[in-house]
């Protein structure tokens, strides 16, 4: 099974590349991927994460202090919830108690990588994912006698890095996150129910440019059709209406289809749809035959 390891920062990235040697050992069939090109620089092409995304089977992400806010280990945080699901995500703190962990990471969940029986739920986790398993009671012997060794490691990898200097979140933060996400998971509950409950209703289509046709298919009873309508529009202004093929939109955002110089156009631009993506809620995809650029929600 191979597993996607996303880190930003030089104690992430160490973290990453320590788990990429210690996990084999838990399970032969694991195949770890991790990143080596430097992301402060943009070395990172979203095209390869996206083609090695689809690849893997379960998402880990690095997670500390410094970078827990950071743009860049948030979007990746996203394109891998979207592409395996939040079940298949687990974000791995280095340095970090789970109570001081904040939104959107908050919402996933997370391993304290200084709690061994964290840890070994993680691995368990994995190991009941892969298509050869191990037996409960080997792992469970693997894990002890290989333990230590990944503590020893990261305990040096803390110990590197500098203190940062981030104080601890306050109670009435932390509460007030927890509201707002048992909110958010009881309005996709609601959402669920509606759609599940009007599955056969009729649907529309709307033209939303010229000269090249647009089609934007909704169901009836989806919640907010004009909020996706509307980002369809800004995308396609955004990438110029010659370079766009196709637009569907739904509940939770569009897919543009798009030639190739738009797809160019959209890497040019991919901080301002990421941007567009983050402040609408909704997911961006943009797709050539070949290729495709994902910008999920957050």
């Amino acid at each position: 099974m191979k597993i996607f390891i996303s880190w930003s920062g030089v104690a992430s990235r160490k973290c990453a590349e320590v788990l990429r040697g210690w996990l084999p050992y838990m399970n032969p069939s694991i195949t770890p991927f991790v990143s080596s090109q430097d992301i402060s620089k943009g070395e990172r092409g979203l095209i390869t994460i996206a083609t090695e995304l689809k690849d893997c089977s379960f998402g880990i992400v690095c997670v500390t202090r410094e970078n827990q806010a950071a743009p860049w280990i948030n979007f990746e945080s996203g394109a891998i919830s979207r592409e395996l699901g939040e079940g298949m995500l687990a974000p791995f703190l280095v340095d970090m108690p789970i109570r001081d962990l904040s939104s959107p990471l908050a919402q996933f969940q997370a391993t304290d990588s200084t709690n061994s029986e964290d840890v070994w739920a993680m691995v368990k986790s994995i190991n009941a994912r892969c298509s050869v398993t191990v037996d409960s009671e080997r792992l469970r012997t693997t894990f002890g006698r290989f333990w230590g060794d990944l503590e020893i490691s990261l305990n040096e990898l803390r110990k590197e890095s500098p203190k940062n200097d981030l104080p601890e979140r306050e109670t009435s933060d932390i509460l007030n996150e927890l509201v707002g996400l048992v909110r958010e998971q009881s309005s996709r509950v609601n959402n669920l129910a509606s759609l599940i409950a009007h599955a056969d209703e009729s649907r529309h289509q709307y033209v939303i440019n010229e000269p090249r046709e647009v089609t934007i298919n909704r169901e009836e009873t989806r919640p907010s059709p004009a909020k996706s309508e509307y980002l369809a529009r800004q995308v396609q202004r955004m990438l110029g209406p010659e370079a766009v093929v196709k637009c569907r939109a739904f509940t939770h955002g569009i897919s543009v289809q798009c030639s190739e110089h738009g797809f160019i156009r959209a890497l040019e631009i991919r901080e301002e749809l990421e941007s567009l993506a983050v402040k609408s809620q909704l997911f961006i995809d943009i797709n050539t035959e070949s290729e495709k650029l994902s910008f999920p929600p957050f």
